[in-house]
């Protein structure tokens, strides 16, 4: 892996957020229990480093994190000017929407032009959003989503069906097409699947379920009857990396380089788990900031983890470069964990009265 290899940086921005969703790697860490201090953020110095080597139009931004909503950081403004100075060809967000105030949205979409995307994850309507993005706002979230839209932003509604909301998705679609939201995206989740679950608690009381043709449970009743269980199928899968097919790349809110977006939680969980003991070894192996940006620069790329590690721990992996458990569960080939790929995901547009590009959100 080379800088030439890159085309899009993921940004997880910051550990901060307003919700406790109760799937979220960050809900289920104490050490994220208090939404707003004690938190990790990126810095406008580290997007200097991060952005140096890129040339204008080259190159995308996405804020896709997984332990915070890039909105709810102090820095987040200041670093999003920054990046726009350095012209990357996007800069996509993905927010929970009831972040900020309606005219801080409608300057944000002026601020942002044509190389802003914006999708807002809204996982039902107003009655229904918030049993699992719990302490979202929903009117909030409907004012600064019309903002941005009637200021010329580009939308997307990320819709995630779940048992509580699947009978709203026609509704809510057409709600997002009257906001002017441009594209509406339903996705099954493949949380509970992986998990072997159907149910997960709320942090409030109560359950979020399932639904009952989420076809990742198929899928793994498929799995478990081949190779007897899930762990066997991630030790022996063959493994096509999403991200080296895509020219991904991703930094957590330490300045830590990852090759990938599920390679930046797992060394924060809360519980040792497959996938925690596995990035404990790589710490082990290593050292600690083998990976650090602020310390190490993109020289980072020619660290023997990027240069043979990783993909010998696809192909052929020894005592040293060891299989990742993150890799086989993510990109093997008979399980699609992200709700970005593949099945999981239905991207329709909606809006096509705006004479944009949408197909870049």
């Amino acid at each position: 892996m080379s800088l030439k290899d890159i085309s899009e940086v993921q940004l997880d921005h910051t550990t901060r957020c307003n919700l406790a969703c109760s799937q979220c790697a960050r809900t289920q860490n104490p050490f994220f229990k208090d939404s707003f201090s004690g938190h990790s953020d990126l810095q406008i110095e580290d997007y200097q480093v991060i952005l140096e080597p890129f040339a204008p139009n080259s190159f995308r931004v996405t804020h896709c994190g997984n332990y915070g909503d890039a909105l709810a950081s102090p820095t987040f403004d200041e670093t999003f000017d920054y990046t726009l100075s350095k012209q990357p060809s996007t800069i996509s967000v993905f927010t929970n929407g009831s972040l900020r105030s309606a005219s801080w949205w409608s300057e944000f979409a002026a601020r942002g032009g044509h190389r802003l995307r914006v999708v807002f994850a809204i996982d039902g309507l107003q009655d229904t959003n918030g049993i699992y993005r719990e302490n979202a706002n929903w009117s909030r979230i409907e004012e600064n989503v019309r903002s941005f839209t009637k200021a010329g932003g580009k939308a997307r509604w990320d819709f995630i069906e779940f048992a509580h909301n699947y009978h709203q998705i026609e509704e809510a679609e057409k709600l997002a097409k009257e906001m002017g939201v441009e594209q509406f995206n339903v996705k099954y989740t493949s949380r509970f699947a992986s998990t072997q679950k159907t149910v997960e608690a709320r942090t409030k009381g109560g359950v979020v379920s399932d639904t009952k043709d989420n076809i990742n449970q198929q899928d793994m009743l498929q799995i478990k009857n081949k190779y007897g269980s899930f762990d066997e199928y991630v030790r022996n899968t063959p493994i096509t990396c999403k991200a080296v097919a895509e020219k991904k790349i991703f930094i957590d809110m330490n300045m830590r380089l990852w090759p990938c977006c599920w390679f930046g939680a797992p060394l924060y969980f809360h519980r040792t788990c497959k996938q925690k003991t596995d990035f404990l070894y790589l710490i082990e192996l290593y050292g600690e900031d083998f990976n650090n940006l602020r310390k190490h620069g993109w020289n980072v790329l020619n660290h023997d983890f990027f240069l043979n590690h990783l993909e010998n721990s696809w192909n052929d992996s020894n005592s040293k470069h060891k299989r990742i458990y993150t890799c086989g569960r993510t990109c093997g080939d008979k399980f699609e964990f992200s709700s970005g790929y593949g099945q999981n995901k239905n991207i329709k547009t909606i809006s096509p009265t705006h004479e944009r590009d949408v197909g870049a959100l």
